[in-house]
Parts: structure tokens; C-alpha cells; sequence
């Protein structure tokens, strides 16, 4: 279940990584989604991007089985940095879908190509936060997305329901470049690239 769940965010936090001269993964310059989780865990979150998604960075405050996590995800490039600042502890890892992105270089095809290895497929449009979004709908479960972005996403997998949802969103604003800085403090050990196949 927790590999599941760890894929699905990665959808939300990995799809922004992409060579920057390549193409804009979104068609807005930069952005701050904050998002309320429910179900299995509960908390908040908020991404923050800036050059059209090629910069991004997440904080979560979000609590499993009685235990409260809190920390960031920052993507630059093909790297991917998870870190708790209290412990000064990390991971990080080579962006698993940045090969597949290269080669499409199609943001809207990978999105339904993914989901789809999930077994959801489009089902229309849907207005949330009043954004026309992308509908995606499966066995497990609903998303909607908007310019790439996730906007809602509610899953069910063995009887268990995870939900996360935006429930503010600002774009074309100023980001801060500190927001996207790797901390010197922290030690990272190096994750395995994990699939999604």
C-alpha cells in the first residue's frame, strides 16, 4: 500500500522534471497549490514551481498510523531530494519517468499514458477550484488534473481510501528561489530507481 501511495505522489511532485530547455511541462510559469489530505493519511501540503514546473518543491505535515511526518521534496532536473530538516536526514534518487519524458516530450499524452498503466482512463472534464479539469477515472479511484497538475485525487486499494485535494491555488506568482535549494546540512542516502510498469 505504501509503495502505491508513494507512486501516486511521485505523479504529483515528478511529472514537473524534465529538461528545462526541452519543453514547458506546464503552460503557466510558476505556481502555489496547497492541498488537504484525508483517509488513510491526513495533513496538508503545498507545491511550489516556477519555470513552468521545471522547479518544484513540496512540504508535507501529514500523519499515518499515529505517526506525524513532516518534510520536503524538492525536483531540479532529473533529481529528486526527500528530507526531514529536524533529523537532517534524506534520500534522494534519479527521476524515474524522465527517460519516458524526453522521448514524448507530450505532457497531455504521458499524463493519460500513466494513468491509464493504472487502469484509469479520460472520462471528460469537470470544474474544480472553478479550472476545467481533465477527469481520469478507474477501479481504484478518481483524479483530475489541470495544465498537468493534480488538482483531486481520491484512491481506494484494499479497502483502504486516500484522498488529496487543492483547495487553494495561485499562478503566475513569485516563487522564492530558496524554495528549490538543496540544504548542505542534510546527509541523503541514494535510492534504487523504481518503476511504474
Amino acid at each position: 500500500m505504501k509503495t502505491l501511495l508513494f507512486v501516486l505522489f511521485c505523479l504529483s511532485v515528478v511529472l514537473p522534471l524534465q529538461s528545462q530547455e526541452m519543453f514547458k511541462i506546464y503552460g503557466i510559469k510558476s505556481g502555489i497549490i496547497e492541498y488537504k489530505h484525508s483517509g488513510t493519511s491526513t495533513g496538508t501540503s503545498t507545491v511550489y514551481f516556477d519555470d513552468y514546473g521545471y522547479k518544484c518543491a513540496n512540504y508535507m505535515d501529514m500523519t499515518e498510523e499515529g505517526q506525524t511526518h513532516k518534510g520536503w521534496v524538492i525536483s531540479q532536473g532529473d533529481m529528486q531530494y526527500m528530507y526531514d530538516p529536524d533529523t537532517k536526514t534524506g534520500q534522494k534518487l534519479r527521476n524515474p519517468m524522465i527517460e519516458m519524458i524526453l522521448e514524448m516530450e507530450d505532457i497531455e499524452k504521458i499524463t493519460q499514458e500513466t494513468y491509464a498503466k493504472m487502469g484509469f482512463q479520460e472520462a471528460g472534464t469537470e470544474k474544480f477550484l472553478g479550472k476545467d479539469c481533465r477527469v481520469f477515472k478507474g477501479e481504484m479511484g478518481k483524479v483530475l488534473t489541470w495544465n498537468g497538475m493534480l488538482m483531486f485525487m481520491e484512491m481506494s486499494v484494499m479497502g483502504t481510501t486516500t484522498k488529496q485535494e487543492a483547495t487553494k491555488i495561485d499562478v503566475n506568482v513569485p516563487v522564492k528561489s530558496s524554495l528549490f535549494e538543496i540544504p548542505g546540512d542534510v546527509e541523503f542516502t541514494e535510492l534504487p530507481v523504481f518503476g511504474i510498469d
